[in-house]
């Protein structure tokens, strides 16, 4: 009998339906091993013997650990809550602080002091989008802590992994609540699973730390707080992937409030017919009613116009003292989408705290910002973006013109590309002078390239690789490899005297920084005779058109991605289908699946969806399945110094094909302000590296604690 095959989500839910359905462990509940942070970990568990294919640990060489470095906080007992909630407590509206807390609460740090209670913060953001939700760390299962150097509890006290890192134990605290008072349990992260990720009707993904092995992990509940995760194979970044996003509609939800939700299921709602109604009521961002684990929750949604955020009267956060978090009684928020206003906005005092993620002012504008401070009682804050690339270019690795994937896979094409960058005056003009100059790597701070000198060795070999601006390099790289001008007309042509025309994709709405800095990189491009063609397309077509395959250069994006290489490595490996190599993500993607080595009377760009076969010329005769070999076995690997020389060993596939991107300038700053009243705010010196702030994944300003600023 011929063997049944599945699309991919198919196969990966098939592979876990045995399990998925809340596997009751023993009543009793388990004694929770204490978590690895903030205390220093032990010393790790000695690791599985690796496979035959694993690259061999060097000798006498230790192994990192991710231990946390920030003074650990002491736990507080509560104490004292904010005096509008002490007066609806005393006219019954409320329940007593003690019981609006968990039993062991999560306690912050201050920076400047213990803080007061009232008051509110003014903001603005573009678009009313999902940039507030970074402020608040309240749904994640961990915490990245300094800066993504180490990994704190949040909104699980305790978590521990056995041996070979295949089975992780969380354990909720005990007695939070959402915002509207109902318990906060395990049962809530089960019906995200079950109801939601496994329900093929609702675009929830398997998040990373969802699967391991090619299969789907087995949540099992072991009681009401306390969570098994289960995998086929070792999975040892789950920890760091628990802490990455702020788990709630930013990133991948983790937990989702079932007593609220289920009224618009389908599978609990018989009157429902599809799952439209519940894709809009989980955002708590714009849904009032939706309650939430956050600091503050939305109060009022005007779309377009403005958003109120209030005290969340069940936050379970308590600074030192025990004062229950937040200080700060609210936010209001205006939807600002010009960038002069929202320049005038800040030098008229109108901002009382703006992270990053909250405006889009260019570098071009410190000046005029920084001498702004005084008028209009603010401190700019410059904080580290920790990015790896600034202006950020990449060649579609399967580009369908024969000719052309050709080219664009010569390592001395792309080289030659990158020595015509004028990186002194990008950084001069475009990031104020700041960061360093660099050819484009995954973020300057991230463990592989910090770890010891080989690792910096490491960091400086990819950085280097043709970060000078030397047209003349450019030229005799250009003529080795035949794209000379052949007919006299002052561009090159393609080896065989063809026209060439090197073309550029971008999003129609592309901002002015990328804008100006491609028109800087194509008077370099110019000057070694490549005939540049820009390509704007509209916004809704882009992502379509470039994961078919259909790109060729691609720009407006940059690298920013960490605290580790290997939690978000698609800029490294093409697993996915939206970077530098299309269809080699999907055919990784497809792996185990029907469609896996199918189609394959089809063009590679005709099949669905575009993809490689793995025995395919074109594909299985390049450097990528080595790539995505070895990210496979990192993924899976115990031991971390086996890992860390894995993608050591990546980044040199990477040096010797010339690169598979061409940045520019690393680790630029990005632009804070607050009110000069305003305390418990961190300034550069404050944060362990200094910020961290161009990844989502390490969620800045969430990881400042905004639920402890407050007012003098």
């Amino acid at each position: 009998m011929p063997q049944l095959k599945l699309n991919r989500r198919e196969f990966l839910f098939a592979s876990a339906m045995g399990a998925v359905g809340v596997a009751l462990a023993a009543c009793a509940k388990a004694t929770p091993t204490a978590a690895p942070a903030p205390a220093a970990p032990a010393a790790p568990a000695a690791p599985a013997a690796p496979a035959a294919t694993a690259t061999p640990r060097p000798t006498n060489t230790p192994i990192p650990t991710q231990a946390a470095t920030a003074t650990p906080v002491p736990t507080a007992v509560a104490s004292k809550e904010a005096p509008e909630l002490a007066a609806m407590v005393q006219a019954g509206t409320l329940p007593p602080l003690a019981d609006r807390l968990p039993k062991v609460p999560l306690t912050l740090g201050v920076i400047n002091g213990i803080g007061k209670y009232g008051g509110r913060i003014r903001t603005m953001h573009p678009s009313l989008g999902n940039g507030m939700e970074e402020w608040m760390y309240g749904h994640s299962a961990l915490r990245w802590i300094d800066d993504g150097l180490g990994i704190a509890p949040g909104l699980c006290d305790t978590w521990e992994a056995n041996a070979d890192n295949s089975e992780w134990t969380v354990h909720f605290r005990e007695g939070v609540k959402w915002s509207d008072g109902e318990p906060c349990t395990v049962d809530d992260v089960l019906f995200w699973w079950n109801d939601l990720v496994l329900n093929t009707d609702f675009p929830d993904q398997p998040p990373d730390f969802g699967q391991g092995g090619g299969q789907l992990v087995e949540m099992i509940k072991v009681n009401d707080y306390t969570l098994k995760l289960k995998y086929v194979a070792p999975a040892p970044l789950t920890a760091k992937r628990l802490a990455m996003w702020v788990n709630a509609n930013v990133g991948p939800r983790w937990i989702a409030p079932k007593h609220y939700l289920q009224e618009f299921h389908p599978a609990y709602n018989t009157a429902v017919k599809d799952m439209e109604s519940l894709r809009e009521k989980i955002l708590y961002r714009q849904n009032p009613d939706c309650p939430a684990l956050s600091a503050w929750v939305c109060e009022k949604y005007d779309p377009g116009q403005a958003r109120t955020w209030k005290r969340n009267a069940y936050y379970y956060c308590v600074d030192t003292e025990g004062n229950q978090l937040p200080y700060i009684d609210g936010i209001d928020e205006k939807m600002i989408q010009d960038p002069q206003v929202q320049i005038l906005t800040v030098l008229q005092g109108g901002v009382d705290y703006m992270a990053h993620v909250n405006h889009s002012i260019q570098m071009s504008d410190i000046a005029t910002l920084r001498e702004g401070q005084a008028g209009g009682k603010y401190n700019q804050i410059l904080l580290d973006g920790g990015g790896g690339s600034g202006v950020y270019y990449f060649h579609n690795f399967d580009t369908p013109n024969d000719k052309k994937r050709e080219l664009y896979r010569d390592p001395d094409f792309k080289r030659a590309m990158g020595h015509c960058m004028d990186r002194p005056t990008i950084q001069k003009v475009l990031f104020f002078g700041t960061g360093e100059l660099t050819s484009g790597t995954m973020a300057p701070k991230a463990l592989e390239f910090n770890y010891n000198d080989k690792a910096r060795e490491m960091y400086a070999k990819w950085r280097d690789m043709f970060v000078e601006y030397d047209i003349e390099k450019a030229k005799g790289l250009l003529d080795g490899i035949g794209v000379v001008d052949s007919n006299g007309d002052g561009w090159r042509e393609f080896p065989d005297g063809s026209a060439l025309e090197v073309r550029i994709d971008y999003q129609s709405d592309m901002g002015t920084q990328n804008v100006q800095g491609l028109e800087i990189c194509t008077k370099g491009w110019n000057e070694a005779g490549l005939k540049i063609i820009n390509n704007p397309v509209p916004p809704a077509e882009f992502g379509q058109m470039w994961e078919s395959g259909q790109g060729e250069i691609r720009a407006n994006w940059g690298v920013g991605d960490g605290p580790d290489c290997l939690v978000y490595p698609s800029w490294v490996v093409p697993n996915e289908p939206a970077r530098w190599a299309p269809l080699c993500g999907n055919r990784y993607q497809q792996l185990g699946t029907v469609k896996e080595d199918t189609e394959l009377d089809k063009s590679p760009w005709d099949r669905t969806p575009p993809r490689w076969a793995s025995t395919e010329p074109g594909f299985a005769d390049t450097v990528v399945p080595a790539l995505q070999d070895m990210l496979t076995q990192a993924l899976a690997e115990p031991d971390a110094m086996v890992r860390m020389q894995l993608v050591w060993d990546m980044i040199d596939i990477h040096v010797d094909q010339g690169g598979f991107g061409m940045g520019s300038v690393a680790n630029t700053v990005v632009q804070y302000f607050k009110h000069e009243n305003l305390i418990n705010v961190p300034f550069r010196e404050d944060l362990k590296t200094g910020g961290f702030c161009g990844p989502w994944i390490v969620p800045h300003p969430a990881l400042h604690n905004p639920e402890t600023f407050s007012w003098k």
